[in-house]
C-alpha cells in the first residue's frame, strides 16, 4: 500500500514531464518511490514505463524535434550509457546526485547571475551529454544536463519539447539492455510496471493538453523552476547520504 501512495503520483508527475511540462520533472519520481523500495528497484519499475511513455509523447512531438541539434547529442550520451552501465550498482547513488545537484546550481547561476553561457561550447555540450546518459541509466535523472545543454540555445517551445522527447526515446529504450543484464526488469518489476501504466497514460495526456494552452514563456520559467528545485532536492540527497 505505502508503495503505491508513493508511485503513484512519481509515474504522473513524470508523465506530466513526459508530456511537455517541465521535462525535468521527472526527476522527483525516483527519490519519491525510493522512500518504499530501494533506488535501483525503483528505477527498474519506471524504467518500461518511462519507455511507454516515450512513444506516447513521440507521438504528440515526433515533428517538432531538431533533429539536427539530436544528432550532435546522441553519440555521447549513449557513451554516458556504455560508462553507467560498467559502474551499474557500484557507484553510491549520492555522488551522482552530488555532481548533477552542483551542476544544476552552477548552471543557474551561470545563466541568471553571471549572464554570460556560451551556448556553442562543443566541449561544454559534450560533457554534459555524456553526463545525461550517464545519470539516466544510473537514476533516471538525466534531465538537468539535457536542460543546461537546450535551454541556452533558446529553442521554440516546441522544438524544446519534442527534442528533449526523442533524446530520452533513445535513451531510455538503450538502457533497457543494461537494466536487463543486472536482472532488475524481472518479472515481478514487469507486473507492477503493469499496473502503473494507466497513471503513465493519464500523466502524458495532461502534460500535452497543458503544454498547448501553456505559453512558451511560461514553459521555460517551468522548466528553470524544477531544476532549481530538483538540484536543490539532489544536493540535500548527496550530502545526506555521507
Amino acid at each position: 500500500m505505502w508503495f503505491y501512495i508513493t508511485a503513484i503520483p512519481a509515474v504522473f508527475f513524470y508523465g506530466m514531464g513526459k508530456g511537455g511540462i517541465g521535462g525535468i520533472l521527472g526527476m522527483l519520481s525516483v527519490p519519491l518511490m525510493a522512500l518504499t523500495v530501494p533506488p535501483i528497484k525503483a528505477a527498474g519499475i519506471l524504467l518500461p514505463l518511462l519507455c511507454v511513455m516515450d512513444v506516447i509523447a513521440y507521438y504528440y512531438h515526433r515533428k517538432n524535434c531538431n533533429y539536427t541539434i539530436l544528432k550532435s547529442m546522441l553519440p555521447m550520451a549513449l557513451a554516458g550509457i556504455a560508462i553507467a552501465a560498467y559502474f551499474m550498482g557500484s557507484m553510491p547513488s549520492n555522488v551522482v546526485e552530488l555532481l548533477i545537484g552542483g551542476l544544476a546550481m552552477a548552471f543557474l547561476a551561470q545563466t541568471f547571475l553571471i549572464k554570460s553561457t556560451k551556448v556553442d561550447n562543443p566541449i561544454k555540450g559534450h560533457l554534459l551529454n555524456a553526463l545525461s546518459g550517464f545519470a539516466s541509466t544510473i537514476a533516471h535523472a538525466g534531465g538537468p544536463p539535457v536542460s543546461m545543454f537546450l535551454l541556452p540555445k533558446k529553442l521554440p517551445k516546441e522544438q524544446l519539447i519534442g527534442t528533449g522527447v526523442v533524446f530520452f526515446l533513445v535513451l531510455n529504450f538503450t538502457k533497457l539492455i543494461p537494466y536487463a543484464y543486472v536482472g532488475e526488469l524481472e518479472f515481478e518489476n514487469l507486473i507492477t510496471s503493469a499496473i502503473l501504466l494507466p497513471v503513465a497514460f493519464l500523466g502524458v495526456r495532461v502534460g500535452v493538453l497543458l503544454v498547448n494552452i501553456i505559453s512558451q514563456e511560461m514553459i521555460y520559467k517551468i522548466s528553470y523552476i524544477v531544476l532549481f528545485f530538483a538540484g536543490c532536492k539532489m544536493l540535500y540527497s548527496g550530502i545526506v547520504g555521507f
